[in-house]
């Protein structure tokens, strides 16, 4: 089993990781950060993961901007089963910070929510996409970083 994995990610290197990193970042749950170590282990060029992972989760996450966007905010919450609490408290973080709030959109199960409110508050897709992708280059050169300091250890 531990080979066929590890089989696949060689097999689709770069390619499996940014469609992997583009599903992890739109509504599907799959955990990138644990991917992106696991490409790295193979050997893969830490930079060109982190950029291609970034790029694919970024547009993964601006999925939900526009799922947010092409529909309304009671639409959202009935077809995504999200909470009028979860939902006034992504409101509330918006109010306040504006697109700033896209910059934290990686935290599991609340940056999808944000960055669908987001969408829609109709906040400038062009400044949620900007710093979407600078918190999401961030946090991939941090795990990056902190796996090639572990691996190097041991």
């Amino acid at each position: 089993m531990v080979e066929a994995i590890t089989d696949f990610f060689a097999e689709y290197g770069y390619w499996g990781m940014g469609v992997l990193a583009f599903l992890s970042g739109s509504i599907v749950p799959i955990a990138s950060e644990l991917l992106l170590a696991m490409f790295l282990n193979l050997g893969l060029d830490p930079v060109a993961l982190v950029l291609v992972a970034t790029v694919g989760n970024t547009l993964g996450g601006f999925t939900c901007y526009l799922l947010g966007y092409l529909t309304s905010k009671e639409r959202v919450q009935k077809i995504f089963k999200i909470s009028n609490k979860r939902m006034k408290r992504a409101d509330l973080l918006i109010q306040k910070y504006g697109y700033w709030t896209a910059s934290i959109s990686f935290v599991p199960a609340i940056g999808e929510v944000l960055l669908v409110a987001l969408g829609v508050m109709r906040v400038d897709k062009y400044k949620v996409l900007a710093v979407m992708a600078l918190g999401k280059l961030i946090r991939y050169i941090f795990i990056a970083a902190s796996f090639m300091g572990i691996s190097s250890v041991l």
